[in-house]
């Protein structure tokens, strides 16, 4: 394992995505992702930085939004697109920012008509 720079915080240290990805073990090893996201990854299921690139970005977001619906947000898709390209949030590209926050969108209108059959079939099931 390479020698961490301890001057230089993780974010800013400048390696290749291999060497990152072999270097890391958890979640928070990468980079834009911390001890807080770390413990969302953790109830979504996604122990380590190998599981959640082997599932990418989407499906991270999905199982993170299933546990819980507050990490339905763009900059959160931007964090771990970032992390499994070893770039800061905000310098992923225009492009993957515009797909992450269609896919955003699209996870909250299903999150909208789930909630909104599920609230249905509890009144049906009331009027019986």
């Amino acid at each position: 394992m390479a020698k961490a720079n301890w001057k230089k915080p993780q974010m800013f240290q400048d390696e290749s995505v291999e060497v990152r990805f072999a270097n890391a073990i958890k979640v928070s090893d990468l980079k834009n992702l911390g001890p807080s996201s770390e413990a969302s990854f953790a109830k979504a299921g996604i122990k380590s930085a190998a599981q959640l690139r082997k599932i990418g970005w989407q499906k991270a977001m999905q199982l993170l939004i299933k546990v819980n619906p507050k990490n339905n947000h763009s900059i959160f898709a931007y964090a771990i697109i970032g992390a499994l390209e070893n770039v800061e949030w905000n310098r992923i590209s225009d492009d993957q920012k515009k797909q992450a926050q269609d896919f955003c969108k699209l996870l909250r209108e299903k999150f909208l008509a789930a909630k909104k059959t599920s609230k249905k079939n509890r009144l049906v099931k009331n009027e019986l």
